[in-house]
């Protein structure tokens, strides 16, 4: 797809990403990217089939000519201005409406971000402004950001640990568990966070009457419900929210990844009613690049795609075709123990669970790029482009029984 980078240009990105780059994760990183399209990425050392997206980002594929179409346009028009409070920016009516309009009840209005986090620490703000109230109900496995307040709602203590002092006031219950819930859910909560598909604790998925339950719990003591939505919408669920497919309105929906086809654009959004507490004081809430007209844009065109293509509807059927492929191979291989998925959102489970990176290694090695989770150990993540074709997820498969029996046998 792109012209081939030297041997001693990819050594020299290499040691600069060591030397100039903050480093969170020990390791020489093995690949640099040169070009990415469709479902494929290609780097220095060859092409492979990318079953990540990015980490649910990609989800109209990587770079679609529509979204580099609108980005060039409206860099043509202006890249940055004053973005809150003094010019109406065309880009953020579009996507606002658009995300409005497929969003569940009478969720009106979106306060536009850059990053999922950022949307996350809106939406805490959001609901102890409105409430008054300085508690808050997270569940175990959650995982919401790495800034203070996401991280104070994110379950690992691993990743707590080292920061505290976070928030206070923050209760963690079991997830799927409405009767811990209801426990904690007192008069001193203003905001109950929740993924309702929990992404980085291996796509967990709650029974049919929890999220329902606690949408009545919230709603009788005076509590938000907050749904983080930012893996799991525009699509990826098989819905455009991952809550509708449990017909519950929350009081405040948080977006971002493959909202901005590939750009930094997050969102949270609610009624106008509940965002009137950010106008006491004025300018309770905001950002300098929240809402970039060009991620807008790009935005608008990834959404539109989904839309006309009938993506969120193939997520469904693609889904149901590699979530059939994976249990074929769990009548082969006895390492794998589990895989469970909503719309093109899928893990599986590998035991032990230290064989996980080993199978995510096999498979790269064979081609296919897939992932860990960050709260489930022994977890792989498949989160393809919703655009992927059968014989795509043909080849994932193959790879995986291929990485299956190659680590099987030591």
């Amino acid at each position: 797809m792109t012209e081939k980078m030297s041997a001693e240009m990819a050594e020299r990105y290499k040691d600069g990403f060591i030397d100039h780059l903050s480093q969170t994760i020990g390791g020489r990183k093995e690949m640099v990217v040169t070009g990415a399209k469709g479902c494929r990425l290609d780097t220095t050392e060859g092409s492979y089939l990318d079953m990540i997206s990015g980490i649910a980002v990609s989800n109209v594929g990587h770079s679609h000519p529509e979204v580099i179409a609108a980005v060039a346009a409206q860099m043509e028009q202006y890249a940055h201005v004053n973005v809150y409070g003094r010019f109406v920016l065309p880009p953020q009516v579009e996507i606002a409406e658009r995300l409005t309009r497929v969003a569940p009840g009478d969720l009106d209005v979106a306060f536009l971000t850059s990053t999922g986090t950022e949307a996350n620490e809106g939406a805490l703000k959001l609901a102890r402004k409105y409430t008054g109230r300085p508690g808050y109900v997270a569940f175990e496995g959650s995982f919401h950001g790495r800034t203070y307040g996401s991280l104070s709602v994110s379950w690992r203590e691993r990743y707590r640990a080292p920061f505290q002092p976070l928030l206070e006031k923050v209760t963690f219950v079991p997830f799927d568990d409405i009767d811990a819930a209801a426990a904690a859910i007192d008069d001193t909560v203003g905001g109950v966070i929740i993924e309702p598909v929990q992404g980085e604790a291996g796509v967990r998925i709650p029974s049919d009457d929890f999220l329902p339950a606690l949408r009545e719990i919230c709603s009788e003591r005076g509590a938000l419900l907050i749904a983080d939505e930012v893996q799991g919408a525009m699509g990826r669920s098989g819905h455009w929210y991952s809550c509708q497919e449990w017909d519950v309105t929350p009081d405040i929906i948080t977006v971002a990844k493959a909202l901005g086809g590939g750009l930094p654009l997050g969102a949270f959004i609610s009624t106008s009613e509940i965002f009137s507490t950010f106008l006491d004081p004025p300018l309770s809430h905001l950002t300098t690049f929240g809402g970039n007209p060009v991620a807008c844009a790009a935005a608008i065109a990834a959404f539109d795609i989904i839309e006309r293509d009938g993506l969120v509807e193939r997520a469904r059927e693609m889904g149901d075709y590699l979530g059939a492929g994976l249990a074929r191979l769990m009548e082969t291989h006895e390492m794998l123990t589990g895989a469970r998925g909503l719309g093109l959102w899928w893990a599986f489970d590998v035991a032990p669970d230290d064989l996980a990176m080993p199978v995510v290694k096999a498979m790269e090695r064979r081609g296919v790029i897939v992932g860990s989770m960050l709260n489930a150990d022994g977890t792989v993540r498949v989160a393809p482009p919703l655009i992927v074709t059968t014989e795509e997820l043909d080849e994932t498969l193959r790879v995986l029984d291929e990485a299956l029996t190659e680590v099987e046998a030591g």
